[in-house]
């Protein structure tokens, strides 16, 4: 308030400086799909619950630890119940069960989070998913590398037993690393 200002004013219409601009700086966050996740999680999960929503099921691909730990939180903290492949062979066992069943309780997760380059996601067949995510492109020291746990990836919605269609999500973020690697690996196919 300026001193100088003879205008007569009564404490509740006085704001802050420090308030300005807070609902309009979280509104904007919100719009731009920032908000705790930042914009490129929250976009997944906005698809998540669709495609989950239309009785899908998911694949969501991550090849770090702490990422997929993230994934899962972001998924988590919006409703979307996550499974993840981990602990003794028992346990990895009776988790995908849940995940193939035909059909599914109204309880049951319809996401499951796996690491792209570790055994995990190999020779699982998963044809009850019809959609796999991509958090990002994998860091792989070769394009056969890139190539290789890819094609693993994708091969377990994608085989003999799939009975609806298969859709591949890659989620990258413009003029990042993201980019950087994906066109390295996809040369001419890149974005």
């Amino acid at each position: 308030v300026d001193p100088t200002c003879q205008a007569p004013i009564k404490a509740p219409n006085v704001v802050s400086a420090l308030d300005l601009g807070a609902e309009r700086d979280h509104d904007v966050e919100e719009e731009s799909g920032g908000g705790k996740f930042g914009a490129k999680l929250t976009k997944i999960v906005s698809n998540v619950q669709n495609i989950v929503k239309d009785g899908d099921r998911v694949i969501v691909f991550v090849q770090f630890q702490d990422l997929k730990d993230k994934v899962a939180e972001a998924l988590e903290s919006k409703g979307v119940r996550t499974l993840q492949v981990k602990g003794t062979v028992q346990s990895q066992v009776k988790a995908l069960d849940v995940l193939q069943k035909e059909k599914p309780d109204k309880s049951d997760p319809r996401v499951l989070l796996l690491t792209m380059d570790d055994e995990s996601s190999a020779g699982v067949n998963l044809t009850t998913c019809n959609h796999a995510i991509f958090v990002h492109p994998l860091l792989a020291n070769t394009k056969q590398q890139y190539d290789a746990y890819e094609t693993q990836a994708i091969g377990r919605i994608r085989r003999y037993g799939q009975v609806k269609t298969v859709h591949i999500w890659r989620y990258l973020a413009d003029d990042t690393i993201d980019t950087e690697i994906y066109n390295e690996r996809c040369g001419d196919n890149g974005v």
